[in-house]
This record gives C-alpha cells, sequence and structure tokens, in this order.
C-alpha cells in the first residue's frame, strides 16, 4: 500500500513537472500551411467553448462529446463562416471550411475546423490575416493564436508551439510574414513585449516594489534606520537589481530554450509566495542581511513566469535567441525604469518619522494580503492535477 502510493505520488509530480500543451484554456488557434501553391489550415477550438457558443450538449450532461459535434457540424461550420479572411494585394480571400477533424488533449477535445483559400494562389511574402473569433463576442477576454505550422518558404514543419499573431478582440487584422520576419523587426517588437510584460505584470512589480521600500534604511539594532547617505541607498538597490536579473535571466533563457520547463501553476504560486516572503521580512529588519540570497533564489521562478509569457508570443524557429534576447533586455529596461522613478522619491521621503509604518509595516501588509490571495487561487491548480494524476494511478 504505502510503495503503491509512493509511486502514485512520484508519476503525479512528474506529471506536474511535464512540459505545458500547446492547447490551453479560454484560447482558440488558427493554423497554416504554406505552400508554393497556395495556403491551407484549421481553426482549433475546445469542444466545451463550441457547446457554450452554439449548444452541442444535447443530452445536458454537461459533456459535450464527439457524437454530439457531429450532429451539429454545420452549425459550427456556419458559426465560423465570413469570420476568417485573408488579405493580399488589396483582394480580400475568404476561407472555404471542408471537414472536421477533432484532437485529443489534456484540456479536452478540440475540434479541428480544416479550411483552404481557394482564391490566393501562389502566396505573396506576407499577408494580412483578419479573425473574428465568434468567442469573443460574450467574452471579449477571448484570445485566438495564429500559427504557421508548415511552410515551404522558411522550412518549418509540424510547429506547434511558435504562435505568429494574436488575435483579440479590437485587434482582429494582423500581417502575417510568410518568409520569416528581419532580425532588426523581431528584435524591436520582443524588446517591447518585455517592456510591457514587466509593466503589466502587477505581481513582478509588487515584487521589486517590496525589495526596494527597504533599500533606502538599514537594520540597527533591530530596527530600521534611514540612510545618511545616497551611495549606501543606490549600492542596496544596485545589489537587488543585479541579483534578481541574474537570477530571472538564468530560468528565462532555459525555459525559453525548452531546456527547462515548469508548470505554470507552480511557478505562478511561487512567485505570490515570493512577495509573502519578502514583505514578512520587511516586518523584521534583522532578516534584512538574506535579502540578496532570497531575491537570487525567487528570482529564478520569476523568470520561470517571464517565460511562460514570452512562450505564447511565438517566433519563428531560426530567429528564436533573438526573440529570447530582447524579450529579457526589454524585460530590465522595463525593470530599471520602475528603479529610476521609485527610487529617488523613496529616497527622499526615507527621513519622515512616518516612513517605516507607512512604507514598510502597512504596505508589507496589504502585499501579504494580496499574494496570499493569489497563492490561494493559484496553487489550487496544483492540488486539482495532484488529485486527478493519483486518483488515476489508484484507479
Amino acid at each position: 500500500m504505502i510503495g503503491r502510493a509512493v509511486v502514485g505520488l512520484f508519476l503525479a509530480l512528474a506529471a506536474l513537472a511535464g512540459p505545458a500543451s500547446a492547447h490551453r484554456l479560454n484560447e482558440s488557434y488558427v493554423y497554416f500551411t504554406v505552400t508554393d501553391d497556395g495556403m491551407t489550415g484549421r481553426i482549433e477550438a475546445r469542444l466545451p467553448d463550441l457547446d457554450g457558443l452554439i449548444g452541442l450538449d444535447a443530452d445536458g450532461d454537461g459533456e459535450t462529446t464527439r457524437e454530439e459535434f457531429t450532429a451539429r457540424a454545420d452549425a459550427v461550420l456556419q458559426a465560423f463562416e465570413g469570420r476568417l479572411s485573408i488579405q493580399s494585394g488589396g483582394a480580400d480571400h475568404p476561407v472555404v471550411f471542408g471537414d472536421y477533424e477533432f484532437l485529443q488533449t489534456p484540456q479536452g477535445i478540440f475540434a479541428q475546423l480544416n479550411f483552404t483559400v481557394p482564391t490566393l494562389g501562389p502566396p505573396p511574402e506576407a499577408v494580412d490575416v483578419t479573425y473574428f473569433s465568434p468567442f469573443q463576442d460574450s467574452d471579449p477576454s477571448h484570445l485566438g493564436y495564429g500559427l504557421i505550422e508548415n511552410n515551404a518558404n522558411t522550412g518549418v514543419t509540424d510547429n506547434e508551439s511558435h504562435i505568429a499573431v494574436i488575435f483579440e478582440a479590437g485587434d482582429e487584422t494582423q500581417r502575417l510574414s510568410l518568409v520569416g520576419d528581419p532580425a532588426w523587426s523581431i528584435f524591436g517588437e520582443f524588446v517591447i513585449h518585455g517592456i510591457w510584460h514587466i509593466w503589466k505584470g502587477f505581481d513582478h512589480v509588487v515584487f521589486l516594489v517590496a525589495l526596494l521600500l527597504p533599500a533606502v534604511l538599514s537594520a540597527e539594532s533591530g530596527r530600521w534606520q534611514p540612510l545618511a547617505e545616497f551611495r549606501p541607498a543606490l549600492k542596496n538597490v544596485l545589489k537587488i537589481v543585479t541579483a534578481f536579473t541574474l537570477s530571472h535571466s538564468v530560468t528565462l533563457t532555459l525555459a525559453g530554450l525548452g531546456i527547462v520547463t515548469l508548470p505554470v501553476p507552480l511557478v505562478e504560486a511561487v512567485i505570490a509566495l515570493s512577495i509573502v516572503v519578502v514583505a514578512v521580512m520587511n516586518m523584521f529588519p534583522r532578516t534584512h542581511a538574506y535579502t540578496i540570497a532570497v531575491v537570487l533564489i525567487f528570482g529564478l521562478f520569476h523568470g520561470f513566469g517571464f517565460a511562460n509569457v514570452l512562450a505564447p508570443l511565438g517566433v519563428q524557429p531560426s530567429a528564436k535567441v533573438i526573440g529570447l534576447a530582447a524579450f529579457n533586455i526589454g524585460v530590465e529596461i522595463g525593470q530599471v525604469a520602475i528603479v529610476v522613478v521609485l527610487f529617488p522619491l523613496l529616497f527622499a521621503l526615507r527621513r519622515l518619522s512616518v516612513y517605516p509604518f507607512v512604507a514598510i509595516r502597512m504596505a508589507s501588509v496589504v502585499f501579504i494580503l494580496l499574494a496570499t490571495v493569489w497563492f490561494v487561487e493559484r496553487s489550487s491548480g496544483i492540488f486539482w492535477r495532484l488529485q486527478q494524476q493519483l486518483l488515476a494511478t489508484w484507479s
């Protein structure tokens, strides 16, 4: 019994550590195949999502089967008619849907709606793709990802992970290069992606702010005291920023190159935990000596978090290193911008008598409460998957 339980736990943890599926919840996918003569492709969407779109669950048991999809396949195809088109040379090339297939994934069954673009002819260097996802009519947060699965021009075959364009509400038309984007374009695009991610990644910003708040203070006799000079405070900030940069750059690179991966729920939960740990340390000045070590450890998980954002952006395989380097540079630019704005303000306020109470204790309490909510939300996915794997092993 004990041995079986150990084996089950091991298998469950192994499953958790496996690579993430290319198919995820609340997303649909448009795959393109580019040949010398034209373009074909397919749209992939989860059966439960399609059920919410037009109603497929005939028996009302809460599960949509392949048979129930087949019974209403015409209605499904009709829902996508006119939603996807190709523009080239000023001409609009509508797609024509044909047959369909099914794909089993860890996130459920996806329907594959095959299409052709009969009027396009030999593909040009680039086309404009317009995709008005029918899911976005009721859920504006739904994302549509465009991928070039096969491309005779660039040698890409069986691509399942490198996303070329993202269709979202209000931004439904995207330029799709069929010969590969130039290196300078990829570099600039991914630098911008990196900057915006660190600015919009609220949990990363909270972690950084929690580290910066006590950087203008020193721990003396178990109490926070304002630093008298600018240089020691700047030295503290440089140590923190450098440690965070080195740490997250390592795991961002490893994960971005596919060498090491961790499950998204685990990474996101640990990022939330990192905020709790730093905020608690801020309330106990004696722990200040361990700040750099904590930054180095948790920075590794923040790097995996950055990689999780980078993964769906996608880049052609030949330019993967360029995209990865540019994204990391963008993250650093965004991080430095936060420090440049925040640090002088904190240094100017450090001598206020209320600074240790407001900026350290009160802010730490807020950070702890906020990050605890995030941790509970994010860790629930880990325990659910662990339970499912254990049940599957015991059954």
